[in-house]
């Protein structure tokens, strides 16, 4: 996988480069047929670097992935149709709940016990920052904007808190990059909102896409090992050996 995964890395990276330049330097053009590009090759490299083997993890991250894709697309059209932010909104809460389920579908496959006091422990950080964020923000929320943002706070919470719960339940590298970028996705979904419900800051959709873009692409590149792994552990058979007398 080794020379593959550099490879993808590189162009990645080089389109991020070419999308951040969309945004310093107010290309609209490039940057409408940019964007929604992330997510497709995203699906793409996941799905080839699976080799066949498919389960109900690697297609709700795929599923994860698709609807990130439709929130993509929704949010480059919201400040002229307002509406597409609930349906961005719509699109990355059902994403962050794809996500959420896949995780929790590797704590359930895994033959280690679920601990539940060192769950809760992990999951204190998520509840909190987020609870905290929600209260700082909830002032400047439009009335019918209020419960919509209060339950995509608490979606994005629980991703956070079932990929921590992976803990020992995969293996080491899924664990980290998977980790890694959710709390990453999750600092860009705080990032919109700062920006659009308490205080409109330069570069705001150059620090959003960057912690998202690195996000996703860890949580991909976080599911490929995790599949590799299992591959790897279904493909060890016991050997059963004789002895002459």
């Amino acid at each position: 996988m080794f020379e593959s995964f550099k490879k993808f890395t590189i162009l990645y990276y080089a389109l991020v480069l070419v999308f951040m330049s969309t945004v310093l330097f107010d290309l609209p053009l490039l940057h409408y047929t940019v964007k929604p590009m992330f997510m497709i090759v995203l699906m793409v490299f996941h799905w080839k670097q699976l080799s066949g083997l498919s389960s109900f993890f690697s297609k709700t991250i795929q599923f994860g992935l698709f609807f990130s894709w439709i929130g993509d697309i929704a949010l480059m059209f919201d400040e002229k149709i307002p509406i597409l932010f609930v349906v961005g909104l719509g699109a990355f809460l059902i994403a962050h709940m794809g996500y959420a389920a896949a995780f929790m579908r590797n704590v359930k496959d895994s033959k280690a016990a679920f601990n539940f006091p060192k769950a809760a422990l992990m999951a204190l950080p998520f509840i909190l920052i987020t609870g905290a964020f929600f209260y700082y923000m909830k002032d400047g929320l439009q009335a019918d904007l209020f419960i919509p943002v209060l339950a995509y706070t608490v979606v994005i919470s629980v991703m956070g808190i079932t990929a921590a719960a992976r803990h020992n339940h995969v293996d080491d590298k899924s664990y980290n990059w998977i980790l890694i970028g959710g709390i990453l996705f999750i600092l860009s979904d705080m990032v919109i909102a700062i920006n659009k419900f308490v205080i409109d800051f330069d570069y705001d959709a150059i620090l959003n896409m960057a912690l998202y873009l690195t996000g996703q692409f860890m949580i991909t590149v976080g599911a490929i090992f995790y599949a590799k792994d299992l591959k790897r552990q279904r493909n060890i058979r016991p050997t059963n050996y004789t002895v002459n007398q």
